[in-house]
């Protein structure tokens, strides 16, 4: 029952979600996730479990991406990546400032990625201050509950890229 609720998920789900959902208690709800993710870590299968601060969700996993995204639809062009993996490094970060790094395409990389609910901006002096989600974490499928983890989420992905590039 687990299973399938993670499945079916169309976002990353708290244990109380699955509990919900399956109408199991949460001791076996967990106990449920521990076994799936064994089972789907530890094997040869390119679906995997993996928990997003006290979030849980069904993905792809990572060695299997680059087949799978040639069938998937890509719905955020790779300029506006680029901007969000900005803001998520620097955040909370002007609006100004990016615009200085990036020119005024950054606008609308900005209202983009706000309409898709993955970062928020407010008013802060004369520009606006912007911030990464809880949805842009759920989306990415970074195992992070701060904007610091985020940061360091960052650091560890460039970290391990430099690294195979070198070899």
């Amino acid at each position: 029952m687990v299973e399938a609720a993670l499945f079916s998920a169309a976002k990353p789900v708290t244990v109380t979600d699955l509990k919900e959902a399956s109408g199991l208690d949460a001791r076996t709800v967990r106990s449920a996730l521990k076994n799936l993710i064994d089972e789907y870590n530890c094997s040869d299968r390119a679906i995997e479990i993996s928990k997003m601060g006290p979030r849980y969700a069904m993905q792809i996993k990572r060695e299997y991406t680059s087949p799978a995204a040639k069938l998937a639809e890509l719905k955020i062009p790779k300029d506006v990546l680029k901007t969000a993996s900005l803001i998520a490094y620097y955040q909370p970060v002007l609006q100004s400032k990016l615009s200085d790094l990036l020119g005024t395409k950054v606008y609308g990389h900005v209202r983009t990625l706000e309409s898709l609910g993955l970062i928020r901006r407010k008013p802060k002096k004369n520009s606006l201050e912007l911030t990464t989600t809880k949805k842009f974490i759920e989306t990415f499928g970074i195992d992070a509950r701060s904007r610091r983890e985020v940061k360091t989420w960052i650091e560890g992905e460039l970290s391990k890229k430099s690294n195979s590039s070198t070899q």
